[in-house]
């Protein structure tokens, strides 16, 4: 009888050993203003992040179901198109015989080179990536439809399952419109499966290839040269291969009298005092995260005060297991102007007001999209100066500075029609980027 309760004492050690030791994303909650002004309605930034923990070894990370789609167009004739097929090469001996990968081509038609397999004869999948010949117009949505396909042919919740898709060109075969393919990317993001855009030089779709990738939490790029292809390719596997949470889910619950107003680089459900959203992946050692606008009413003097409480869900995977963790944060009042201000966190600062100035820009080319030149010109220069001015209340900043320059130069090449087409991919590539904190 004793050696029994030993036994399970030695069992229960090991449970609880093992419990501190499963690693688990890392939640922030925290807001821009932790001391605000007594006596005032007012408006303060809550920023959500989320942190994923570090993969350690190879034998960590959950298998890749991933579906490579290219574009084989007339327009992809000689080198883009044999850069693409060298990418494709080197991103399939990145993988291992756990993954599992398709290989999908499309010009006026689709075809499937290499239907969704595990990877146990990589010669056999390069030696028909290399037989790839260029051919005629650009069926686009149909090509990302039949690589979805054959993701869902192995999906599992346990594996990353993702598109990734390569073009230079118009839609011109089969649906053609941004609402089209937004449609598209939020079907497959609801559920579970990510598509990444890559477009190739100056005559592809920006916009449509961003709402794709950002309705679906995928990445988007633009590629100016061919041979930047390798490279790109290669970091997006490495995001890929580097996934240590799924199905994130997060809701924000805010005090009797405080509002949600808006969240400024992801949809959210808002409903009274909650608010919901979520991502389909976590990335090792790489932070995501959401500012919300709370309007929070007048307070007195010292009054303290919970601003939100966050509760998060999530597919742990190295662990296989739903994880849940919590945060929250509270706000003082204060008579005080300088406590205010040099109370002011820094870094949630510096990202809200990049958001703000990310949602300027927008309308800044949307204006240029309309022909008012001028107007947009003038719209990226008022956003540089109220990036310079919101950068000067907390002593500086490098990356708002950076941001600025670039709202600056954009506004000289709003001038230059020479100019404005790959300035308007990179604008694209950067809002994106920005609302989605992509990697790379």
């Amino acid at each position: 009888m004793k050696r029994f309760f030993c036994t399970l004492g030695f069992v229960s050690i090991l449970l609880t050993a093992f419990t501190a030791y499963a690693k688990q994303v890392e939640l922030s909650v925290a807001t821009a203003k932790p001391v605000v002004k007594a006596g005032e309605k007012q408006t303060v930034a809550l920023k959500i992040g989320v942190k994923g923990f570090t993969l350690e070894s190879e034998k960590q990370r959950p298998p890749l179901n991933i579906a490579l789609v290219i574009d084989r167009s007339g327009s992809m004739r000689g080198e883009k198109i044999e850069r693409a097929k060298a990418a494709a090469i080197g991103a399939i001996q990145q993988l291992s015989e756990k993954d599992i990968v398709s290989v999908i081509v499309f010009d006026d038609a689709v075809n499937v080179v290499f239907p969704a397999s595990k990877v146990s004869d990589k010669a056999s999948i390069i030696s028909r990536i290399k037989e790839i010949r260029d051919g005629g117009s650009t069926a686009l949505h149909a090509g990302t439809q039949k690589g979805y396909e054959e993701v869902k042919k192995f999906y599992e919740k346990g594996l990353v399952n993702r598109v990734i898709v390569l073009s230079d060109g118009q839609a011109n075969v089969g649906p053609s419109s941004t609402d089209d393919f937004a449609t598209l990317g939020k079907k497959y993001g609801g559920e579970g499966i990510s598509v990444t855009t890559f477009g190739l030089g100056a005559g592809y779709n920006e916009d449509l290839m961003a709402k794709l990738a950002l309705a679906s939490d995928g990445n988007h790029k633009f590629i100016e040269q061919a041979d930047e292809l390798a490279d790109i390719f290669i970091k997006e596997f490495n995001t890929a291969l580097s996934v240590v949470a799924q199905d994130v889910k997060a809701t924000v619950t805010l005090p009797e009298g405080f509002r949600p107003v808006r969240t400024l680089n992801l949809d959210a459900d808002i409903a009274g005092q909650q608010v919901k959203f979520g991502w389909n992946q976590i990335y090792s050692q790489h932070e995501r995260f959401v500012i919300l606008e709370v309007e929070i009413p007048a307070g007195e003097n010292g009054q303290k005060r919970d601003l939100a409480n966050v509760v998060l869900q999530y597919r742990n995977m190295e662990t296989k297991n739903e994880d849940t963790v919590s945060g929250k944060v509270e706000i003082t009042y204060s008579d005080s102007d300088k406590l205010v201000k040099d109370s002011i966190n820094k870094a949630v600062f510096e990202e809200y007001i990049e958001l703000l100035a990310n949602l300027r820009n927008k309308e800044a080319v949307a204006l240029r999209d309309k022909g008012d030149i001028e107007g947009a010109a003038r719209a990226f220069l008022s956003n540089s100066g109220f990036i310079h001015d919101n950068a000067g209340l907390i002593g500086g900043s490098r990356k708002l500075k950076s941001v600025g320059e670039l709202n600056a130069k954009q506004a000289t090449d709003a001038k230059d029609n020479t100019k404005w087409g790959n300035t308007r991919k990179n604008a694209v590539e950067v809002q994106n980027k920005a609302d989605a904190q992509q990697q790379y």
